[in-house]
């Protein structure tokens, strides 16, 4: 959820957006960031836990923590249904509540079924498949209701502007998340379920109280309105279409893919590889999150700049070339027993995943025509799930393989963090190919018969 193109107009002048007033932003905000925090204890505690003190297969717990991004089509069906059928009177709303509800209490027991799976496998295995789709389900039921309605609500400018301040929202509370779970799990002897449980139970209650304070009234009733509401969700047949016919949106749907992966296949193994390599405690690596999450909001704000001086492919291939720095700097950190280098690295990894970002969803949407944005967008969407799911996925079943060919946990971590070096370069390669205008041409020229071919 951290790539949306809202995150480009982060200005500190953005306190208000347009015709939605204070009170609708400010609840918008508070069920965003609901929803999102959910996220943290799983992928920068859970996985820790289950992988290095649990002893689980990578590739387990990467494809558990990857749902969310599988699920992802849920999107498409759920919002288009919403657009048609209101459920008490209300569009939204009802998906917003049960979506975040959903999203808190999954979360919420990934930590009881991580404990089942590791003392009795077979039933453990069903009931976290269960839990963590119920999260991933929440998740997406949660984002497209609530973006929906800030599409809704808020004309052109003043819809940036809103997603703007929601995920400038979001990232500090992940920061601050972070940290009160480091701190709520600090303990001088062992962890225990118990511990971790509550830490978990602080979570839920803090993303449920926003997530009812959010959806109370937030949006005119059915009844009321004279318009009806319309998502942006897609058909995907057009998307692919959109993709077969245009050489240069298959090139950069491809880069994007290659990005996504090459930065997300670490977020799984990262806790794990400080927990392994540098014997760090739960606490610790769970503070990594923030300390990543400060590096990306320095970079996201600077990233403005940079690109305005620079260009977006200059800032979005220096971005990588610091990413792919930051990675070989993990790895030697992991060689050298220098937990001081780690942090410094992941510090890096923040800054080079931040600059990357704001380069590439501004590149994003000059890679659009204006018959056609959100198709094109739904396209970039679909990228930036499915790279984030392989990218998962893929790191799971890499460390696995090089840990069962090797019995050495710290080349499975190294090979992933290679991959993603590989990766990074790689893109970079692919960039240097790929132009807007040229985009623009063969979209104006294709787009008549993509949507001819539609209407069959």
């Amino acid at each position: 959820m951290l790539y949306d193109a809202g995150i480009l107009e982060i200005q500190i002048s953005l306190w208000y957006a347009s015709n939605m007033n204070t009170r609708v932003l400010t609840q918008l905000t508070l069920v965003h960031v609901g929803v999102s925090i959910t996220v943290v204890p799983v992928t920068s505690t859970l996985n820790r836990v289950m992988i290095a003190d649990m002893q689980m297969p990578v590739t387990l717990v990467a494809v558990l923590v990857a749902l969310p991004y599988l699920l992802s089509p849920l999107q498409i069906f759920l919002g288009n249904w919403s657009d048609r059928n209101p459920a008490a009177d209300y569009h939204r709303t009802p998906w917003i509540l049960l979506g975040g509800l959903l999203a808190a209490t999954g979360s919420y027991f990934t930590v009881h079924v991580a404990y089942l799976l590791d003392h009795n496998f077979l039933m453990g295995l069903g009931a976290a498949v269960v839990v963590f789709c119920l999260w991933g389900a929440g998740i997406n039921a949660a984002s497209v209701s609530y973006l929906s309605l800030v599409t809704e609500l808020a004309d052109e400018s003043g819809r940036s502007r809103a997603v703007s301040i929601m995920w400038t929202a979001m990232i500090a509370s992940t920061i601050v998340t972070s940290l009160g779970l480091s701190r709520m799990l600090a303990t001088p002897t062992t962890l225990s379920k118990e511990t971790l449980a509550t830490a978990f139970g602080v979570i839920w209650l803090v993303s449920v109280i926003f997530v009812l304070i959010g959806s109370y009234r937030i949006e005119p009733r059915a009844s009321d309105r004279t318009d009806r509401p319309a998502n942006s969700a897609d058909d995907p047949m057009l998307v692919l279409r959109l993709l077969a016919l245009n050489p240069q949106a298959r090139r950069f749907f491809l880069y994007l893919m290659i990005v996504l992966i090459s930065i997300h296949a670490q977020d799984v193994v990262l806790e794990p590889f400080g927990a392994k390599a540098m014997g760090m405690s739960v606490a610790a690596t769970t503070r990594l999150t923030s300390i990543w999450g400060i590096g990306i909001f320095i970079t996201l704000l600077a990233g403005i700049l940079f690109i305005k001086r620079f260009g977006k492919k200059t800032g979005a291939n220096f971005g990588a070339f610091v990413t792919a720095v930051a990675f070989a700097s993990i790895i030697s950190a992991g060689l050298l027993g220098q937990s001081n280098l780690f942090i410094g690295s992941v510090f890096l990894l923040g800054l080079g995943g931040g600059l990357m970002t704001v380069s590439n969803l501004s590149f994003m949407l000059d890679m659009t025509v204006p018959q056609a944005a959100g198709l094109y967008i739904g396209a970039w969407s679909v990228a930036n799930f499915a790279g984030q799911a392989i990218g998962n996925v893929i790191s799971g079943v890499l460390y696995d393989m090089f840990f069962w060919l090797t019995g050495n946990p710290l080349i499975g971590y190294s090979a992933v963090f290679s991959l993603e070096i590989v990766g990074l370069l790689l893109a970079v390669w692919l960039f240097r190919s790929i132009s807007v205008e040229k985009f623009r041409r063969q979209a104006e020229v294709r787009l008549q018969t993509v949507l001819s071919l539609a209407s069959d």
